[in-house]
């Protein structure tokens, strides 16, 4: 007679050990169905952590090696870029169309806006269902949103658009404060790291946000963390010292991307321009030295005008480790011509292409390879259905012809007078939310 085994039974020290390691290895999808097994599994599996803890902030169990590659109406792809995971799951607030997706983070955290104004953002935990929401609007600039990142204690969130505009709102915000400097030499490549958000200039400049240690009353007891005390200002020296350089030939050579537990900044090569190391480490602990890297081991880091992404090169067919891919921006939406990755080795600096046949990376034929996925993720921004009706109410042009970027333009994208020569603007914008009481439920 076959023996029954009761999982339930198992001692503490064999199912404990089990959730400490999906949680290093960073599988949370396995982790919440290590939890779901049964009540013991599930009490035994936080035991460790604090019971003040705020299981419903999306932030707990925070993702960091998943990556958001596609999101068809409620049925989002995700990728583990450790272990080469492909992952679908539907989103359920999508589903129901109470919401509109906005954009995701780097570790696949969600932004979404509410179906109804003032449009509220909410950021979702795909993974755990756990939302929180804010009392700001979610942002929605003339260029689209590009990139999204969420920094703890408090709990903010920042949005960058293609024009190079940075926002940020803690929960507690009434408004976003706003970060610009003239399009020319816009901020890209926004990702957190180490509790703060990162991002770089067209001119090779590295950007943090920093905290403001504000007294109150002239004490010594600092005012609380809140977006109003974040500013966002340079950290390293210009790398292109060139004068006046043509917007088009210092357009997408500077790129940031977490890669290993460090923080990169990855330079393409140029025959026109002084020679730099491809890679160098952003020495965040020792005043932001960058470190030349001749080595990033079995990685491979693939950069675009739009986002950037390490992955483990043996976990994926047909990608070289040790290298960084450079994809083409888009120039055109509909534009249907043959594509290609300069690629170069870390190690040697050789230098080789990655050719597409023409219109497989607009996805006119499938399947994919994982060089053509991971390159339209780069390169694709994802404009969400609220962007396209306040861009239909607003008259402007996202049809399927119209230009993505402007890469000659000296001007500001979205038509905001800015001094070519002007630094940091640091503002508040003049949305005004009304009040909400502050929420954060689990996505039943």
């Amino acid at each position: 007679m076959p023996c029954c085994v009761d999982w339930a039974s198992l001692p503490y020290n064999i199912y404990g050990r089990v959730g400490e390691r999906l949680l290093a290895d960073d599988d949370i999808d396995d982790f919440i169905a290590f939890r779901s097994t049964c009540r013991e599994w599930r009490v035994g599996a936080i035991a460790d952590y604090p019971e003040n803890g705020d299981y419903a902030d999306p932030t707990h169990f925070q993702p960091s090696k998943w990556a958001l590659l596609d999101l068809k109406d409620h049925h989002a792809t995700l990728l583990n870029v450790d272990t080469g995971r492909f992952i679908s799951k539907s989103i359920n607030l999508l589903r129901d169309r109470k919401y509109y997706f906005i954009g995701a983070t780097a570790g696949a955290l969600i932004l979404l806006g509410e179906l109804e104004e003032p449009h509220h953002a909410l950021v979702l935990n795909p993974f755990t269902g756990s939302i929180a929401c804010f009392k700001v609007p979610v942002p929605i600039p003339v260029t689209g949103v590009t990139a999204v990142a969420v920094t703890t204690a408090p709990l903010m969130l920042f949005v960058s658009s293609e024009d190079g505009e940075i926002l940020w709102a803690d929960q507690d915000s009434e408004c976003y404060r706003s970060f610009f400097r003239d399009y020319s030499n816009r901020s890209t490549c926004m990702t957190s790291f180490a509790g703060q958000v990162y991002a770089v200039n067209q001119r090779g400049s590295v950007l943090s946000s920093a905290v403001a240690g504000v007294a109150d009353d002239g004490g010594d007891e600092q005012s609380p963390h809140s977006a109003l005390t974040v500013s966002i200002g340079t950290i390293t020296p210009k790398l292109d010292t060139s004068p006046s350089l043509p917007v088009r030939r210092r357009t997408g050579r500077y790129y940031l991307v977490v890669s290993g537990g460090d923080l990169l900044l990855v330079t393409k090569p140029s025959n026109t321009l002084p020679c730099q190391p491809i890679v160098q480490r952003v020495d965040t602990e020792r005043n932001n030295k960058l470190v030349p890297v001749s080595s990033i081991g079995n990685r491979a880091i693939f950069v675009g005008p739009v986002r950037c992404i390490s992955i483990d090169a043996d976990k994926f067919h047909g990608i070289e480790g040790g290298c960084v891919y450079f994809v083409d921006p888009i120039v055109l939406r509909g534009d249907y011509g043959p594509s290609r990755m300069d690629v170069y080795q870390v190690s040697d600096g050789f230098h080789f292409f990655v050719m597409f046949e023409m219109g497989t990376l607009e996805g006119c034929f499938r399947p994919l390879t994982f060089a053509q996925v991971l390159a339209d993720y780069c390169r694709s921004v994802l404009f969400s259905e609220l962007y396209e009706m306040e861009a239909r109410e607003r008259g402007w042009d996202i049809s399927s012809d119209s230009e993505v970027s402007d890469w000659d333009s000296e001007a500001d994208a979205s038509g905001r007078e800015i001094s070519s020569d002007s630094e940091a603007e640091l503002s508040s914008s003049d949305s005004e939310p009304d009040d909400q009481t502050l929420s954060s439920e689990p996505d039943e």
